[in-house]
């Protein structure tokens, strides 16, 4: 069995608190749940499941790309879309870039296996 690869975020409401909410997976584009999982090793996990009190979670998943549902009391429910989860290559990535970095869009493999990165237009401040 592969290793699964990691996706780790966090809830955060209008006024940068940390808020507990339920995550649902699905498979980008669809409202098929994906099949997620607790661990690298591949040990099942329910979907959806529930943020900390503090709105942090993560999951496993095999690579590829998939939509993330946020949800609960208080929330306005958001769905983050075509989340590129690909492997190791992620840990390239900068994901808080400094005054004159550009911030990466997404990262996917086209047909052929190749990584593509797509970056925002501007620069970060």
């Amino acid at each position: 069995m592969a290793n699964k690869i990691a996706y780790h975020s966090v809830v955060i409401d209008t006024n940068g608190k940390g808020r507990q909410a339920t995550i649902t997976v699905y498979n980008a584009g669809t409202l098929n749940v994906a099949t997620i999982y607790s661990n690298q090793a591949g040990a099942a996990q329910g979907n959806p499941f529930n943020t900390d009190a503090t709105g942090r979670f993560v999951f496993y998943s095999d690579p590829g790309e998939y939509d993330i549902k946020a949800a609960g009391i208080g929330l306005t429910t958001y769905i983050l879309s075509n989340v590129s989860i690909i492997g190791e290559f992620s840990r390239f990535v900068i994901s808080d870039p400094t005054s004159g970095q550009y911030r990466v869009k997404k990262i996917r493999r086209d047909a052929g296996g190749n990584i593509l990165i797509t970056y925002n237009d501007t620069p970060e401040a």
